[in-house]
C-alpha cells in the first residue's frame, strides 16, 4: 500500500462545502468556512467557494505543489516504519493504494471506499495527519468491516476516534518531538481508559471487543 499526495480542486471544495460548517465529532465551523461564509453569505455556491479558495490560496501564499512534495518526502520517510507497526498492531495490510488530497480546509475527512483521505496545507505535522487517518482504514479491514453496522454509526464513531490514542503509545517516535494525536475533548475519558488497557494486555481485537462492551451511546 502506498500514500499518494496530490492536489484537486474539485476535492478541496467538497471538502469545505460538506465539512467546514460542522462534522460527526465537532458542530464549530472551521475559521475557513467562516471566512467563506463572511465573503458569500449562508449556504455558499460551488462557484463561490471556487473563488473563494483562489483568493485564499493566494492571500495565504499556499505553495500546493511545493507542499504536495514536501508531505510526499515526509511521509515517505516513515511510511514503511509506520506499516510493519499498524500491520502488526491489526493483522491486516491494506488492500488498495491511497490518495491524500490537500485542503485549505482545518478538518480532515477520509473515505474507505473511495480510498482517500484530506490533510490541510498548510500543517504543521501532516504526517500527524496521515497516520491518524490511515489508523481509521485499519481498525475498519483489521477490527471488521461490520463493526459500525453492528456497533451502530455513533458508538462506532466514538470507538475509533478515540483508538487513535495508541498511536501515541506505538508511533510517537515517528512524529516530531512535542506533537501527538491529541482526539477530540468527548473522548478524552475513553482515550485514557484505553491506554491503561494497553499497557496491561497489548491487543487491539481485545481492546476493542472490551470498550464495544462497555460503552453506552
Amino acid at each position: 500500500m502506498k500514500v499518494t499526495f496530490q492536489y484537486n480542486k474539485e476535492r478541496d471544495i467538497w471538502c469545505l462545502l460538506n465539512k467546514g460548517k460542522s462534522s460527526n465529532n465537532s458542530n464549530l465551523p472551521t475559521k475557513q468556512y467562516e471566512q467563506l461564509v463572511a465573503s458569500y453569505g449562508e449556504n455558499p455556491s460551488v462557484e463561490a467557494t471556487s473563488a473563494f479558495v483562489d483568493k485564499y490560496l493566494l492571500d495565504q501564499q499556499i505553495d500546493l505543489p511545493e507542499y504536495v512534495t514536501k508531505y510526499q518526502m515526509d511521509w515517505d520517510g516513515v511510511a514503511g516504519e509506520y506499516q510493519e507497526r499498524a500491520e502488526g498492531i491489526f493483522g491486516v495490510a491494506l488492500p488498495k493504494d491511497i490518495t491524500g488530497y490537500l485542503t485549505i480546509n482545518s478538518r480532515c475527512p477520509y473515505n474507505i471506499e473511495g480510498n482517500y483521505f484530506f490533510v490541510t496545507a498548510p500543517n504543521q505535522s501532516s504526517n500527524l495527519t496521515v497516520m491518524h487517518e490511515l489508523w481509521h482504514f485499519y481498525t475498519w479491514y483489521g477490527l471488521g468491516v461490520d463493526q459500525e453496522e453492528r456497533l451502530g454509526r455513533q458508538k462506532y464513531n466514538d470507538l475509533k476516534e478515540a483508538l487513535t490514542v495508541i498511536l501515541n503509545e506505538e508511533c510517537g517516535d515517528l512524529l516530531p518531538e512535542g506533537v501527538s494525536d491529541v482526539g477530540y475533548p468527548q473522548h478524552q475519558e475513553l482515550r485514557v481508559k484505553m491506554v491503561e488497557f494497553w499497557k496491561k494486555e497489548r491487543d487491539i481485537k481485545k481492546l476493542w471487543e472490551h470498550f464495544a462492551s462497555a460503552i453506552t451511546t
